[in-house]
């Protein structure tokens, strides 16, 4: 696992640890053989994801999802702040709609949702697998687990085509085409020492570039979490669940992610990672 400091961002480059941290936190450890400022960059990282049972359910392929839907596909093509799919679109008039009655929400791996009484306890992939579920159920049920992780999302993005439609999911090629309504998904770095398996989340604005960083990018998403992003709509000192937040995306110069920083343009470290951006579209 590589770890890249940020520097731009004045890290002393000690061992520092940040305050709030959500329970879930779990610093890894590099090789003995790493330098001191590759082991200081992994000081402030979170993981959102616990694994859970993987029963497989058998779901039968639709033929019709290989087909291109010229109606819907890439509906919002040139106006990069709009959702690319009516499936996106009702992702993101869900999300209002659960603001419209919140009054309580909360990050556990238990997913509790009381919709009328506007409660909402879950996490990472729990919500994802909620939204999907009642927005797009082809891309849903493609996910093949009845209770996903963030790493089942990763892998049906991972594998999804980026010039055609399957199963209901399309994966992005590059981080400048991820448009409201998007997901982003990432795995666990291996030896990230966690139950973990990554962190899913929804896109809310297409990715704006960070000039202090070559190829890196400030994202605002949607997600659960128990330690909120930067510029995040959850208190610090609250018990997570849904909201928004900004997270920092390093990629490779082609577009595809290879690193995050949990707390967006206020991150010290990021962590190395392969990270996917999907679609839906029903």
């Amino acid at each position: 696992m590589t770890a890249l400091l940020l520097a731009s961002f004045g890290w002393s480059g000690d061992a520092r640890t940040e305050a709030a941290r959500g329970p879930e936190f779990a610093a890894p450890r590099l090789e003995s053989g790493a330098s001191e400022d590759a082991r200081a960059a992994l000081a402030d990282n979170t993981d959102e994801e616990r694994a859970a049972a993987d029963a497989v359910e058998d779901v039968d392929e639709d033929a019709s999802d290989e087909r291109e839907d010229a109606g819907e596909d890439e509906a919002a093509e040139d106006v990069d702040a709009e959702p690319a799919t009516r499936a996106a679109g009702k992702i993101l008039a869900l999300k209002d709609k659960i603001y419209e009655n919140l009054r309580e929400t909360r990050y556990q791996h238990r997913t509790y949702v009381r919709r009328r009484q506007g409660v909402y306890r879950w996490d990472c992939s729990a919500m994802v697998a909620w939204f999907l579920q009642r927005v797009a159920p082809v891309a849903h049920a493609a996910v093949d687990r009845p209770r996903p992780v963030a790493r089942d999302y990763y892998r049906v993005i991972k594998r999804s085509s980026t010039r055609r439609w399957r199963d209901g999911w399309r994966r992005l090629e590059h981080i400048e085409d991820a448009r409201p309504g998007d997901l982003f998904a990432w795995i666990r770095p291996p030896d990230f020492p966690s139950r973990n398996t990554g962190h899913v989340g929804f896109v809310l604005e297409p990715a704006r570039r960070y000039p202090a960083l070559p190829n890196a990018y400030t994202v605002r998403i949607l997600d659960a979490t128990s330690l909120p992003h930067g510029d995040d709509t959850r208190a610090r000192d609250g018990e997570g669940g849904i909201g928004e937040g900004t997270l920092l995306f390093l990629t490779d110069g082609e577009g595809r992610g290879t690193a995050y920083g949990w707390f967006g343009a206020d991150s010290r470290g990021v962590i190395a990672t392969d990270i996917v951006f999907g679609r839906v579209r029903r």
